[in-house]
């Protein structure tokens, strides 16, 4: 079959109520706090002052858009972004899965929790702390029957303690000051400090939330929360503990005359809005806003300017020198939490991504030939083999340095994917899905705006590094 399979046409399932769309939003804010919200904007701010932070609000507000349209053709279909894009180009598949492997390979975040965890417990080295934390990603991984259930119910554990913890600090932290100034950063649009390094800042506004291909993998966790038409496409499960769901390689269609599917529709599109912009757009605000103005707080009086992880650690020690050894271990045990759940959510970002693209693959379209040697093996037991080996070559990559070149290559293909998959939205779901379903013309300008930011933010980093 050269060609990949036509929709299947089924009754597009009745939504929950609005007040139950608590899910998604929660994995992608557990991505998106260690990636820039700990380290990246406290640096920034510290730097040059509050005043960025406005950039901060227009990016978490712009990967809020991304998300809600990446959604958008999940409920419709119930297919993940790497199906439809295979659909549209098929050579697609072999830009996403070395692209995937080539970003979200290198353990830098378990690296970061070794550091963390040495320093807040005082003994064993950074990478005994590192492998026991990849051990815990797997033994919470096969400790539950559903892989995304699993990460959803951990995180809704995870990310409400740290976010408690980060409320208890700025309150003993933070004057009304602070946070007045803060929020005049925030509203401060247009005001770029000189001196800043435009790459870096735009680096920073990409990774307010989760950036770069991590924003697709959206379309598989609705899909393995069987939202919309996800509901026919069977979950994620273990095969140790769980019982395997048949689980179709491409997706389905309703039929939109049908006023009860239209109606289903709306409440659809509504469950992922309030997932997407309270939990992920608000809180995911609020959190980079405090923890922003908490470093502002404490580094700038005394002129440091830490890089990386020393962000959170010199805090730490700040907070211990003000509030003793009870300030120290609450800030150092509230960046565990925050590194844990990014390493976490990456990890299973990037074995979804792998094994959703190989199984649709091996059973459809052109490239069967390719990849038949894993059609034997179903979506389950792709992703927990996947998940095995990603976790097993990090411990091995943490005894090395993460090569220059490849940081250089992971940066310019962040920048690239989304300069390539916010424009491809934009079309597929203008031109792809049936017109009551398409975006607002609204929605779609802000998308092109964003679009046009991103090659914006592309072209800059390319030419940045070919000077």
């Amino acid at each position: 079959m050269d060609k990949y399979p036509s929709l299947i046409e089924k009754e597009l399932p009745a939504p929950p109520h609005w007040s139950k769309a608590l899910g998604v939003g929660i994995v992608v804010m557990g991505l998106a706090i260690g990636t820039g919200e700990l380290i990246l904007w406290p640096h920034l701010v510290t730097k040059h002052g509050l005043s960025l932070l406005w950039l901060a609000l227009l990016g978490i507000g712009f990967q809020y858009f991304i998300n809600r349209e990446v959604a958008r053709h999940e409920v419709a279909t119930g297919e993940g972004f790497f199906t439809t894009s295979a659909r549209i180009f098929k050579w697609s598949v072999f830009f996403w899965l070395p692209s995937a492997v080539l970003l979200y390979i290198w353990p830098g975040w378990a690296s970061a929790i070794g550091t963390t965890l040495n320093a807040l417990f005082g003994f064993g080295t950074h990478l005994f702390w590192s492998w026991m934390t990849l051990g815990l990603v797997l033994l919470l991984t096969f400790s539950g029957r559903i892989a995304y259930t699993m990460l959803e119910k951990s995180l809704k554990v995870l990310v409400p303690t740290f976010f408690t913890l980060l409320l208890v600090i700025s309150f003993f932290n933070l004057k009304l000051a602070d946070l007045l100034e803060a929020g005049r950063g925030a509203l401060s649009f247009g005001v770029i400090p000189e001196g800043v390094d435009i790459n870096v800042l735009l680096g920073a506004i990409v990774f307010a939330g989760a950036g770069g291909m991590l924003n697709l993998a959206v379309s598989l966790w609705y899909r393995d929360k069987q939202v919309g038409m996800g509901k026919y496409v069977g979950r994620i499960t273990n095969p140790i503990t769980g019982k395997v769901e048949a689980t179709p390689a491409t997706g389905y269609k309703f039929d939109v005359k049908n006023p009860e599917n239209m109606k289903r529709w709306k409440g659809w599109m509504r469950y992922v809005t309030i997932d997407q912009g309270v939990i992920f757009f608000l809180l995911g605000f609020i959190t980079l806003f405090l923890l922003s103005a908490n470093a502002y707080a404490v580094l700038s009086p005394q002129g440091i300017v830490p890089e990386g992880l020393q962000v959170a650690v010199v805090q730490a020690q700040i907070f211990g020198n003000v509030w003793g050894p009870i300030g120290y271990n609450l800030f150092l045990i509230m960046a565990f939490l925050m590194i844990f759940a990014v390493m976490w959510t990456v990890i299973d970002a990037l074995t979804r991504i792998i094994s959703d693209i190989v199984y649709t693959n091996a059973h459809v379209g052109p490239f069967q030939k390719i990849f038949f040697v894993f059609n034997k093996l179903s979506l389950s037991q792709l992703y927990y083999i996947s998940i095995v080996l990603i976790v097993i070559s990090g411990a091995f990559l943490l005894l090395l340095e993460q090569p220059l070149t490849l940081l250089v290559i992971s940066g310019v293909l962040s920048g690239l994917t989304m300069a390539l998959y916010t424009p491809f939205l934009i079309y597929v779901n203008n031109k792809h899905l049936p017109k009551p379903l398409r975006p607002s013309i609204i929605t779609s300008l802000i998308m092109m705006g964003i679009s046009s930011f991103y090659m914006y933010f592309a072209f800059r980093i390319v030419a940045s590094y070919l000077a």
